[in-house]
């Protein structure tokens, strides 16, 4: 532990390896779970079957770094799980890439980088499944790096840096454009820093970030329809109520958030830092001021949400732009109060540790001990049991699928890599496809509660866009045990194979 602590302060590649080593184990960790896939995976291998300037309503950054990845070396588990630990790699790197032009020692700095772990969203959440949540994670630490070395010591390289950060965050998520505005206030508010928005080199920030994202802008001026309706119904959650009572849902609903995000951040850098945690909290500079303003901006949007548009649900990801900085900002705080570097990180480190088991473990945990807990993860879908049994064994070669849903969708493909699949959620693409009689459709769709096999209208309606006229068709239910379920307990398909007159 003491070599540990000593490497962290001493030398920036100990931080690299020792975070390269957590990821890796992660990555490990995914191979050995079942190959069915959460919901963000699954959307992710349907999408790899085509590139577009668009998708759905995420932007596609991290989708087509994904494509590429499955290009270069195939479809499965590594090449998901490989392009979610490298984004997320690269946001500790940068994160502490960022806390060291702030703070004054590599100690505090990894631990300010190791602090992510401490966030449940981002610790854990991350792991179990996000994508282009983590892609904007990136975007954002990457931001944070070049905002902090364009204020201490601004030059063409740190604009540009500044400048591909915004462009990769606006690819990743819509809502990085919250810490966008809190940084841009932030440095306009304070005098000390003004002069960089005022510096003729901020053209080079805003040409790079505009050319990186004018392709998916002209794309999403065209389909705004189909990228916004999913935000704007989650912006309104609540609008039948009326608008006294929506307001306070959603006031009552802001600190819950806030909590949830980062309490667990807050308690145990208090317990760690013990008796100085509370004196450091008074402690003030161009830095910490900086980061304040930050955390100001966000919570005036926040109220604007509730007061204006009626937003009564409010979720981590509309706080998570700006709050991901805590674990950054409490260690400002213990810099500047000149806590020692080395005590503080001897009863941190043990910490972090811990969650570096524990987050993992739980991840397996969730899965393996589905049974006895009487849950039904995603993972534990039998997927792979379903093709063998109707696809594989029958030697059956779908010229199509077509699937019911987009995490249908995305769970087939990843069983018959080689068949294009469907779904009417993703209504911009066609798959082509080459329909005879030795080569049928495959329907499929989930059961449920169906007494006797129907197929649902809107699948029947997909396929009618597909063919044309519908021959008549005979669904099926299998019901198939799920992967580490208890006995007796089973996931029901639904499925009817569409021949070809």
């Amino acid at each position: 532990m003491n070599f540990l602590v000593r490497r962290l302060q001493t030398h920036s590649s100990a931080f690299l390896l020792f975070i390269a080593a957590y990821f890796t184990l992660n990555l490990i960790v995914r191979l050995s779970l079942p190959n069915s896939l959460e919901m963000d995976e699954a959307g992710q291998i349907l999408m790899s079957q085509w590139y577009a300037l668009g998708y759905d309503t995420q932007p596609p950054f991290f989708n087509w770094v994904q494509h590429l990845a499955i290009d270069a070396i195939g479809q499965s588990l590594f090449a998901l799980s490989l392009v979610k630990n490298l984004f997320l790699f690269l946001s500790y790197v940068f994160y502490y890439m960022a806390a060291r032009e702030v703070l004054t020692g590599r100690g505090l700095a990894a631990a300010a980088a190791l602090g992510l772990l401490t966030i449940p969203e981002i610790g854990w959440l991350a792991q179990r499944d996000l994508t282009h949540s983590n892609a904007s994670l990136f975007a954002a630490c990457l931001l944070l790096y070049g905002l902090f070395r364009t204020l201490n010591r601004p030059t063409a390289l740190s604009y540009a840096i500044t400048g591909i950060a915004i462009g990769l965050g606006l690819l990743s998520k819509y809502n990085f454009s919250i810490l966008c505005l809190c940084a841009f206030v932030a440095v306009l508010a304070m005098p000390a820093y003004r002069q960089r928005i005022l510096d003729w080199r901020i053209l080079i920030t805003a040409g790079i970030a505009i050319l990186i994202t004018l392709p998916h802008a002209l794309w999403l001026m065209q389909n705004f329809e189909v990228a916004s309706h999913d935000t704007v119904n989650k912006l309104e959650t609540g609008g039948q109520d009326g608008a006294l009572l929506q307001i306070g849902r959603g006031l009552s609903e802001l600190p819950l958030t806030v909590l949830s995000f980062c309490a667990l951040t807050v308690v145990i850098f208090a317990s760690v830092a013990g008796s100085r945690f509370r004196p450091s909290l008074r402690m003030q500079n161009d830095r910490i001021r900086l980061v304040e303003i930050m955390f100001g901006v966000l919570l005036v949007f926040l109220l604007f949400l509730i007061f204006f548009v009626g937003t009564a649900e409010l979720k981590a990801r509309w706080v998570s732009p700006a709050l991901f900085m805590m674990p950054l900002y409490l260690c400002l705080k213990l810099d500047a109060h000149g806590i020692d570097e080395a005590s503080f990180l001897k009863r941190f480190v043990p910490v972090i540790l811990l969650l570096m088991v524990l987050i993992p473990a739980s991840l397996v945990l969730r899965i393996v001990a589905a049974g006895p807990m009487n849950t039904h993860p995603k993972l534990t879908v039998p997927y792979q049991a379903f093709v063998s049994d109707i696809v594989a064994k029958p030697a059956i070669d779908p010229a199509l699928v077509v699937a019911e849903d987009a995490f249908l969708a995305g769970n087939l493909r990843m069983q018959l890599p080689r068949t294009p699949v469907d779904t009417e959620t993703y209504r911009l693409y066609n798959p082509p496809f080459d329909w005879s009689q030795d080569r049928p459709i495959l329907l499929v769709w989930r059961a449920g509660d169906q007494t006797v096999a129907q197929v649902p209208a809107k699948l029947e309606n997909r396929l009618r866009q597909r063919i044309g006229t519908v021959p008549p068709l005979e669904p099926q239910i299998v019901a198939l045990p799920y992967i580490y379920g208890s006995d007796g307990d089973t996931f029901r398909f639904g499925y009817a194979w569409v021949r070809k007159p």
